[in-house]
């Protein structure tokens, strides 16, 4: 590490307002810009790139993104905030005075980060699966880090997860603070426990899959206040799969699944079931135009919610996955029933239930008598009953329900919920928690995508400014992701990976182009394109036995070297193994049948001897001359 002689500042820390809380680029004033370039006598005749600086007391090190803070302040984001630890106690170090100073880094080669997970997933007695944890962590820190030093804690979000991912950087060459940007660095990743594989994913026991058209369903119990995930692996073949949840009589939770998230919640899915208390099978329906072509794994989630939970120590039920025929549309309407139109039969105004019109007067009587109609939802209920005493309409909405449905309807209907995306901004702001899952499935920045370029699982990110992105439906990650550049191998020119397939259809439309308008060898056992100036009509690898640069103004001699190998191929055989031009290849002619089948040949290109006859230029009809070229 070295130190820019009289460049450092007392300043303040201030949170920075950045869509990056994981990063490690800083927000300076611009005096500090000013000083920079004053350095050394004004020697500085361009900013070094990367622009590092070191904050004090601490060993934090990091990059700068811009020199726009207010005088005396620095502006750090809040994941470097915790790195900086002024009195060693940790905390909130938000308004604390630090001295900054730039630094010169050194170009990193190794770096060893631990994760941090196995410790978590242990003190909470969970088994958490994440994807390609490698993948992840060099696209976090190519995207959003511009130094490592020695002990610095390594924080990145992975979409499904509700917490960061960690990871402590233990080792580092040449330096104990070296520079990433723009180098090959070898990354090492241990686990502190041992207990899983780092860069692929922990496997789930047997007990916890959920196994497709399985003979029997799987009994579950979950704790109040969370969920049970169990992946289920769907096949290529499936059209539809149905997931179903039978509670056990006095319990209730929502069945949610998911494609990527390995976290789900009643907001957090992909596909949900958050029906009332008072239905006990939940079920859900996952067609296969919702999934890739090939096989791939759902995660199907048991939450219970901590206020729904009833006396029962825990949730039981039983939960079941089967193949189904892919659903059909359906025209049939559904209305209520009416009067016969011979007039044989009668609606009840009561039940709304067609009788014989010869009973009619007594079905009302009775009706009237031992029925009652709700008139906010038309049900029909026993009176003095305890369905009809249980029966219950939501003072906001009336939606229908019996009295238990009220808790869970009202935390799922009728409660505001804020999505993290907007910071807390009136546009992500939401009437319902069924709304906010509906934001999150399709809008949110924070929405888990598998990226079409990188084939990571990370948030799609906010709309991209670009019109081009707009318009091809890709959001910021994937804009950003798919404008790295790749060099084409046929050409040779740079192209971004967002627009390799349509180079490559280009590349295929010159190909056809070229071959459409291709004038080909002469030779018939030829597929090359013609060579230009070539008297015979061959291409330059069928003319190349044949070549000689003796003066030949008439091509007699070229003629008398067509016919030697003609007569050649003809009685002796080109002499190479398994050539299939039978007629002109060893054909056991006698020598004049070889001479018949030479003559037609050597005469179509009798014009090449004489061409003053032919207006100066020779006019030889290649395409009907039957040359039959061996070995090429």
């Amino acid at each position: 590490m070295h130190r820019t002689r009289g460049i450092s500042q007392r300043l303040k820390c201030q949170p920075a307002d950045t869509h990056s809380p994981f990063s490690d680029k800083v927000f300076l004033p611009p005096s500090f810009l000013s000083a920079l370039l004053d350095s050394e006598g004004g020697g500085m005749q361009e900013l070094p790139s990367p622009i590092t600086v070191r904050i004090a007391p601490s060993n934090a090190c990091c990059g700068v993104r811009g020199f726009d803070a207010e005088e005396g302040t620095v502006r750090v984001p809040a994941g470097m905030l915790e790195q900086i630890d002024n009195d060693g106690a940790g905390g909130d170090n938000s308004n604390s005075m630090v001295t900054v100073e730039h630094v010169r880094l050194e170009k990193g080669e190794f770096a060893r980060l631990r994760s941090l997970e196995s410790e978590k997933n242990k003190e909470r007695g969970q088994n958490e699966e994440v994807g390609n944890l490698r993948g992840l962590l060099e696209s976090h820190m190519r995207s959003n880090l511009t130094v490592l030093f020695l002990g610095e804690i390594v924080r990145f979000p992975v979409g499904g997860r509700r917490e960061p991912l960690s990871f402590e950087v233990v080792a580092l060459e040449p330096a104990s603070a070296v520079d990433i940007i723009d180098v090959d660095l070898t990354v090492d990743i241990v686990d502190s426990g041992q207990s899983t594989q780092i860069g692929g994913s922990a496997s789930a026991s047997a007990s916890d899959k959920l196994a497709l058209d399985a003979p029997q369903p799987l009994d579950i119990e979950v704790a109040s206040g969370a969920t049970h995930m169990m992946p289920l692996l769907i096949p290529p073949q499936a059209d539809a799969v149905d997931i179903v949840l039978e509670c056990n009589p006095g319990h209730d939770a929502s069945l949610v699944a998911s494609r990527l998230l390995r976290d789900v919640s009643e907001i957090d899915n992909d596909w949900s079931d958050c029906s009332a208390p008072s239905q006990s099978r939940k079920d859900l329906r996952v067609e296969r135009t919702q999934l890739p072509d090939a096989a791939c794994t759902i995660y199907v989630g048991v939450v219970v919610a901590a206020a729904d939970a009833t006396t029962a120590p825990a949730f039981k039920g039983k939960v079941s996955a089967v193949s189904a025929k892919r659903a059909q549309s359906s025209d049939a309407d559904v209305s209520e029933p009416e009067d016969g139109i011979d007039g044989s039969s009668l609606v009840c105004a009561n039940c709304r239930t067609s009788v014989p019109k010869a009973n009619y007067d007594m079905h009302s009587l009775f009706c009237q008598r031992h029925n009652t109609r709700c008139e906010g939802c038309g049900a029909v209920l026993k009176r003095n009953s305890a369905e009809a005493a249980s029966h219950w309409h939501c003072a906001v909405c009336s939606e229908p329900g019996v009295v238990g449905d009220e808790a869970k309807h009202n935390r799922l209907h009728h409660t505001p919920c804020v999505c993290a995306c907007g910071g807390g901004s009136e546009e992500a702001s939401f009437e319902s928690a069924l709304e906010m899952a509906e934001h999150r499935r399709t809008d949110c920045a924070l929405r888990l995508i598998e990226c079409r370029y990188c084939r990571l699982g990370v948030a799609q990110g906010p709309h991209a400014g670009s019109a081009e992105a707009r318009m091809l439906g890709m959001r910021e990650h994937e804009w950003s992701c798919g404008s790295r550049t790749i060099t084409c191998a046929r050409c040779n020119a740079y192209v971004r990976i967002q627009h390799v397939a349509t180079h490559m259809q280009m590349h295929d439309f010159q190909d056809r182009q070229r071959r459409a308008n291709m004038v080909h060898c002469a030779n018939k056992r030829c597929d090359r394109e013609r060579a230009a100036g070539n008297p015979l009509g061959l291409c330059a690898a069928c003319y190349g036995p044949l070549y000689s640069n003796a003066w030949d103004p008439g091509y007699q001699k070229l003629l008398k070297r067509l016919t030697r190998m003609l007569f050649a191929q003809i009685t002796q055989g080109c002499g190479k193994g398994g050539c299939t031009n039978r007629e002109y290849c060893a054909a056991g002619l006698s020598e004049s049948e070889a001479a018949a089948r030479i003559v037609p040949i050597v005469r179509a290109y009798a014009p090449l001897a004489n061409p003053a006859a032919a207006g100066g230029r020779p006019n030889i009809d290649y395409d009907s001359i039957d040359l039959r070229l061996c070995g090429v």
